[in-house]
């Protein structure tokens, strides 16, 4: 657009009551949650792949941005009555500009919204295959009789004399349509005074449908927060933008470049991808002599690295809602005893409760976090323990009633290299039982303030280590609200705040009601860049923990390079730690390790030991002893097994030569029989059916 004719250009902007509409069931107007001036923008609907199989489109200038982040969520309704067609809390492609900002074409001006579910009482509109000719003919929806023809058309705009006069305020993103196939060819962005009357200014669809090609997150979209504007003089709000996105500049710095912002818009979340792999062998140390038959003891990380060291720091989060008291369906502890569901004597309606509370819900989850614990290393990884459930419903006697209610989440034991403090502090998780509702927001805020060391925590923060949670819950969030849709959403505001401080979240839904209503367990993985993990059968939440990982490290080998042979056990840990047990050989032996990042980085790392059969092995340190045993346990178990599998095959051989044995002696004795029969010319008489039998003859 021309200097002169953008300056008298009409942007049509968010302003009051517009015609009624000519086609409103192709139109809804958006509403952003709460009180907020500018809002009832227009928007129309676009068919895409995948769920929930559409989006919104509407006009970038008829958005603030800082306001979207505000409000969390914009609803669309429908024009005339009002009704709710879906929602939004996401931007599904990165928002374009609006056409009067410098260097902005009409072209540039649109913004796509993610939807919550499919758009109802409205149908799809179907973009068009080209651009119109000029000449063509085309309407505005949602402005009454208002058509035109096309003066000007290319890939950055096209311009459109309107038949007569219009007032189109308002109506900015509306959808301009070819007269004949009603296929979009463009959004309303402005009017101006041209020709013989008005002529309007187009945004060609072509801008959005390059957009759509390339979602944000794979279609699952970002949300409005993530890429509010940043506060400058310029663009004014700057208390309102820091306010909105948490941050002393908006989404980013006034002075960073684009690529800068981009990665700033991601709210400070550590970068999945690693510049370098560095792999490190701990133990045994170079030319080590070792004298134990059971092999190699080595250990060592792998580090995915970003800068030259890499920490983290870890919330275990667990539900202790009363719905964890169900059984898994497996014996948890081992103790030959399944514990079988049965109803809850505490709960006043039917609640299955296992009958042995070691096979619970709850004691699996403690079983889990049992199990990641060994894996870590206390030189390089704390952890904490961070409990959640919700206030009970007071049902049943009065001395029900009368019971403290406990806190929605407390910590049970802050950020901590002495696994041993964890371990006792699961064990009074696990005797405490479950009790309560759900109440997950909770839970996530808890673990950010440990992990961030903030006022009220129990725990001192370490500024260079990465922040992780994994979240255990086995059913949807009941609480702090009423109604689904609000604890939903406290579970979302939730994992905002805790990815805006850079936390990311491991989520397991742990069991068919979890996973019938998984959206807050899915999405808090997925606003803070963490992994979702279902478990649909709780018994298998334990052994799911030998692939939990948050180091990046996606395989460790470990073999005898002098032998060729590979190691009897490798394990490799969540925050990248390893450790093997490797066969070896007389003499000298050069073991060599092996890694592999998530993505595609390789190292190799070799050390050479001496095997003397019989000889002292070298000092293992404290924090290592126990990894070692456990292997050696491994081990001997396998060759446990070994030798009951070779009995069993011996017994197996054993029992087919017998049988074979068997069959060749009867088969030996049968001839045997009938050449008896021949030599003593016995003749056997076989009665018929019913006959009496004749009793036998006394010899002479």
């Amino acid at each position: 657009m021309g200097r002169r004719s953008r300056a008298i250009g009409l942007c049509i902007g968010l302003v009051v009551a517009a015609p009624a509409a000519a086609d409103d069931s192709a139109l809804a107007r958006a509403h952003l949650r709460g009180p907020a001036p500018g809002e009832a923008a227009a928007v129309f609907f676009l068919p895409i792949d995948g769920e929930p199989g559409a989006v919104a489109v509407g006009a970038a200038h008829s958005f603030d941005g800082t306001r979207l982040a505000e409000a969390g969520e914009v609803e669309f309704r429908l024009e005339a009555e009002g009704s709710r067609v879906t929602g939004s809390t996401r931007y599904y492609t990165r928002p374009g500009r609006a056409f009067h900002e410098p260097g902005a074409t009409l072209r540039d001006d649109f913004v796509v919204f993610a939807l919550a579910e499919r758009p109802r009482g409205v149908h799809l509109l179907q973009p068009a295959e080209s651009l119109p000719r000029p000449g063509a003919r085309v309407r505005i929806l949602g402005a009454d009789a208002v058509a035109g023809s096309v003066a000007r058309s290319d890939e950055t705009r096209i311009e459109v004399d309107l038949d007569g006069p219009a007032d189109l305020r308002g109506w900015g993103g509306a959808p301009v349509v070819e007269d004949g196939s009603g296929r979009v060819v463009g959004l309303l962005q402005s009017v101006w005074p041209g020709g013989a009357g008005l002529r309007a200014g187009v945004g060609p669809i072509g801008g959005v449908l390059e957009a759509i090609a390339q979602p944000l997150d794979g279609g699952l979209g970002r949300l409005f927060a993530h890429l509010a504007p940043p506060a400058s003089a310029a663009t004014g709000h700057g208390e309102r933008r820091r306010a909105a996105t948490g941050s002393p500049f908006g989404a980013a710095p006034p002075d960073q470049s684009a690529a800068e912002a981009d990665a700033a818009s991601r709210r400070g979340l550590p970068d999945p991808s690693p510049r370098s792999l560095r792999l490190e062998i701990e133990q045994p140390r170079p030319d080590a002599i070792l004298g134990d038959a059971a092999g190699a003891f080595v250990a060592g990380r792998a580090l995915a690295l970003r800068d030259e060291t890499r920490r983290f720091d870890i919330a275990i989060v667990v539900d202790t809602s009363g719905s964890t008291k169900a059984p898994t369906g497996v014996d948890v502890d081992g103790d030959g005893v399944l514990g079988e569901p049965g109803p809850d004597p505490l709960a006043g309606f039917y609640e299955p409760v296992s009958s042995d509370p070691d096979d619970s819900i709850l004691a699996a989850e403690v079983a889990a976090a049992r199990k990641l614990l060994a894996g870590l290393d206390p030189r390089s990884t704390r952890a904490a323990l961070v409990v959640f459930a919700g206030e009970p419903v007071p049902v049943g006697p009065a001395f029900l009633r009368a019971l403290e209610v406990r806190r929605a989440a407390l910590t049970e034991e802050p950020l901590t290299s002495d696994y041993r403090r964890l371990s006792q502090a699961l064990d009074r998780v696990r005797e405490r039982g479950a009790l309560g509702k759900t109440h997950m927001a909770a839970g996530i805020d808890q673990a950010t303030v440990e992990l961030l060391g903030l006022a009220g925590s129990l725990s001192t923060a370490d500024p260079t280590s990465e922040k992780i949670v994994l979240f255990f819950t086995d059913g949807v969030p009941t609480l702090p609200y009423g109604t689904e849709a609000d604890n939903v959403r406290a579970v979302l505001l939730a994992a905002e705040r805790a990815g805006r401080a850079g936390v990311r979240i491991h989520s397991f839904a742990i069991g068919p009601e979890a996973l019938e209503g998984p959206i807050s367990t899915v999405e808090m993985a997925a606003i803070t860049s963490g992994i979702f993990t279902p478990v649909r059968d709780p018994g298998n939440l334990v052994p799911l923990m030998e692939g939990v990982s948050f180091a990046n490290v996606e395989a460790v080998q470990v073999a005898n390079a002098s032998t060729g042979e590979g190691a009897f056990q490798v394990r490799v840990h969540a925050d990248g730690s390893w450790d093997a047990l490797v066969p070896l050989a007389t003499g000298r032996n050069e073991l060599e390790v092996r890694a592999r990042s998530g993505d595609g980085a390789e190292a190799t790392e070799r050390v050479t030991v001496h095997y003397a059969p019989g000889g002292a092995s070298p000092f293992v340190p404290a924090e290592l002893v126990s990894k070692r045993n456990q292997l050696l346990e491994a081990r001997l178990l396998e060759l446990r097994h070994d030798r009951q599998e070779a009995e069993r095959r011996r017994a197996q051989e054993v029992r087919r030569e017998l049988t074979l044995e068997i069959e060749r002696e009867r088969a030996a004795a049968t001839q045997r029989a009938e050449r008896q029969r021949k030599e003593l010319e016995l003749e056997v008489e076989i009665p018929a059916p019913g006959a009496p039998l004749r009793s036998p003859q006394p010899s002479r």
